[in-house]
């Protein structure tokens, strides 16, 4: 394990675990890298004013010309001045840059494959992540904190101009919606068979950004819905999907 001082922004929930997917993408990075830290809870509410406070920059700017503040962060006290970086992805970089391995095999995402994981995250984002919100809205805001789950409601309301629970699909459209996000899963085991590695992850038994990114989103799907979601991805693609989260085990550690 590498000794860092690194504190790392997770958002908190009703539950003994994390299961936002682009904290978790982030997490799983730390505990492959064997990297110390600790983590910060933070609830949805109070992301802003701790961000502002910490120096932590924004990760994009709202259309009122505001400036957006989003978990995950991480502040990495090992260097002088500390590093202060905001969103998953270029946080993973940031890691890789600074704490390389002296195995290039256990790169998370080597500078050639970054092309390649920008792809990969943008079918995600598109294919499977832009669907959720009609069949998970409620499952995700019953999992949240008391306080985060006033904000969620208003905010999401208010973005779509209807009540939560009038969001959610139900009966045969809910069923085709998760159809559609079944056709996803089904070109990324077709993309992981095309790849004929050993193992279950993307590169075989390593990490890769691919799998931070899947296993961020799974790790949504089996704590934030384990009734519903987990239990159909369980049983597509052959029962794929289980294994493939056996394989990430060992780095869902929480500290």
């Amino acid at each position: 394990m590498t000794t860092t001082n690194i504190v790392f922004l997770d958002i908190p929930t009703a539950l003994p675990v994390p299961f936002s997917p682009n904290t978790w993408k982030v997490r799983l990075a730390l505990n492959y890298k064997k990297l110390t830290y600790v983590t910060k809870w933070v609830e949805t509410t109070n992301i802003s004013s701790v961000c502002k406070s910490l120096g932590i920059p924004p990760t994009s700017t709202l259309p009122d010309g505001t400036a957006k503040y989003t978990l995950p962060a991480l502040i990495d006290n090992t260097t002088s001045p500390p590093a202060l970086l905001s969103d998953s992805t270029p946080i993973i970089e940031y890691l890789e840059r600074t704490y390389p391995d002296s195995d290039p095999s256990r790169a998370l995402c080597a500078p050639a494959s970054r092309a390649l994981h920008a792809l990969f995250e943008y079918h995600v984002a598109h294919s499977i992540t832009a669907q959720l919100l009609p069949v998970m809205v409620m499952h995700m805001h019953d999992k949240k904190t008391p306080q985060d789950r006033i904000h969620f409601r208003k905010r999401t309301e208010a973005a779509f101009g209807k009540k939560l629970e009038d969001l959610e699909l139900r009966g045969k459209d809910r069923e085709a919606h998760w159809k559609k996000i079944e056709d996803g899963f089904d070109l990324l085991a077709t993309f992981m068979q095309a790849g004929g590695t050993a193992g279950e992850l993307f590169t075989g038994s390593n990490l890769s950004l691919a799998d931070c990114i899947l296993g961020g989103l799974l790790l949504t799907f089996r704590y934030a819905s384990p009734d519903e979601a987990w239990i159909k991805i369980s049983t597509w693609n052959g029962g794929k999907w289980i294994l493939y989260m056996s394989a990430l085990e060992e780095w869902m550690a929480i500290v």
